[in-house]
Parts: structure tokens; sequence; C-alpha cells
């Protein structure tokens, strides 16, 4: 039968299991792999469950306590997965292992009508797991190569001199290369977190929600090709140093600033 003690049993077990691998995360794998958007990624989903505790509570009380062998199997598994990322040092198979997990803890211990309730948050964190390096070179390599054709193309519509043969480019003598820093994937994937998020909690038809997703890919390209742009005309009349001191972290605020307005333009707009 399940009771009160069960529900802490099972809290301790999630926060002893998974306190120490988001220790080492918050502490330095994100930072190491650049992929520093996943800090909000948890807090931001305890927010998205905490915000349906009513609906939760109320679900919960028509659950009829039963044991579910399903739901066991598949908190078992979760378990297996992060056991073997963690001893292994695979943090993102051991991170992965939180998906599974947690859909059997929530299964298992409050029902399904309750798991079916939190799949989006759940299913959520999955933006906390980075790609292999295999994807994220395939991600992020056309993301350079777009960047440096649409840079490419606004200086020569405003006559700059400038000459490209592939990711390096030379603008009045000045030699530049779009390199990995400048692909635009971590304000893609950082926009497309929150935009995820954002239409999630607001009331929008579907049709809507699809187009404001969609927009998320090209405001992230166009911005990131901005932000190039300004860091090559600093690094042209006010040198190196300077396009890659401040300025270059700056333009960050700046891209970022600029697919917010963006986004929320098209909601604007799009009715």
């Amino acid at each position: 039968m399940k009771t009160k003690l069960t529900h802490i049993l099972f809290g301790l077990l999630v926060g002893v299991l998974f306190f120490l691998l988001f220790k080492i995360l918050y502490a330095q794998r994100w930072e190491a792999l650049s992929y520093t958007h996943a800090y909000f990624i948890l807090p931001v989903s305890i927010w998205l469950v905490w915000r349906m505790r009513k609906d939760l509570n109320s679900l919960y009380a028509q659950t009829q306590s039963k044991f579910e062998i399903d739901q066991l199997i598949i908190l078992a598994l979760g378990f297996l997965i992060y056991l073997f990322g963690w001893r292994q040092d695979y943090m993102v198979i051991a991170t992965f292992a939180l998906i599974p997990f947690l859909l059997g803890y929530a299964g298992f211990v409050y029902g399904k009508k309750v798991q079916n309730k939190v799949l989006f948050p759940i299913f959520y964190l999955l933006f906390l797991v980075p790609p292999p390096f295999a994807i994220l070179d395939r991600i992020t390599n056309p993301l350079r190569y777009i960047s440096a054709y649409g840079v490419e193309a606004i200086f020569k519509l405003f006559r700059f001199p400038i000459t490209r043969e592939g990711l390096m480019y030379v603008v009045k003598g000045k030699p530049m290369v779009v390199d990995g820093a400048c692909s635009g994937f971590n304000s893609l994937i950082t926009m497309l977190c929150l935009g995820v998020v954002y239409v999630y909690v607001m009331n929008h038809r579907l049709s809507k929600k699809l187009v404001m997703l969609a927009s998320v890919v090209p405001l992230a390209i166009i911005g990131n090709i901005i932000r190039i742009l300004c860091i090559s005309l600093l690094d042209i009349y006010l040198g190196h140093e300077v396009a890659m001191g401040f300025m270059h972290n700056f333009s960050g605020i700046i891209i970022f600033l600029f697919i917010i307005l963006g986004f929320v333009g098209i909601e604007r707009i799009y009715k």
C-alpha cells in the first residue's frame, strides 16, 4: 500500500541519486562543454511541475492505490542506466537516466494520471543532455557556413571589399574566421529551450505555437550573422583586442535580445 512513508523514501532516493550528479554538472561539466544553457533547465522543469500542483493533487486523489509492475520496470531501467553512466563516468548517459527514472517514479508512486500530466516537464529535461560531439559537429558546421555566407553577402551589399574561402574571409585586408564559438549553436539551443517553455505555457492554438517554434531557428541564425558582422567591424576599425574582448562577450547579449524581440514580434504579428 502506498503511503506517505513510501513517498518520502522514494523522494529521498531521487535526491540522493541525482544530487551528486547535478553537483558535478553544475560545478564543471556544462561549462567545459559550452552547454551553459543547461543551468536553468532543472529549475524551469521544477517550476513547471510546481505551477500545476493543484491539478496534480486532484489527479492523485482520483488514483487508486495498486502495484503497477510496468512503472516499476521503467523506474528500475532508469536506475540501471544511471548506475552504468555513473560507474563509467559517462555523464551524458547518467543525465539521460533522469528521463526513464522520473517517468517510472511518477507512474509508480503517484499513478499514471499524474505521470501523463508531468510528461512535458520530465521530457524537457532532455535539454540537460548535450549531444555527442559527432552530432554536435554535424549541427555546428552547417551553422558556421550559413553564417559565413550571410556575412559575405551583407558586406558585399554595402560594397566592402571581401573575399571568402570556406569559413575564412578577408575584409579590408583583415583575415577572419567563423570558428566553432561563432556557430550560433549556443544561442539556438538556448532560445529553443526558452521558446519551447514559452509556447507550452501560453494559451495559443497549435498552428501559432508551431509557427513560433519554427521561427527560433531563423531568428538565431540572423542574430548570429549580425553578431559576427559587429565583431568584424570592430576588428576592422578598433582592432582585434577590442573586438575579441568585452564587446565579443557583450555581443552575445545583443543577439539574445534580438532573438527575444523577434520572437515576441512574431507572436504579435501572427494572429
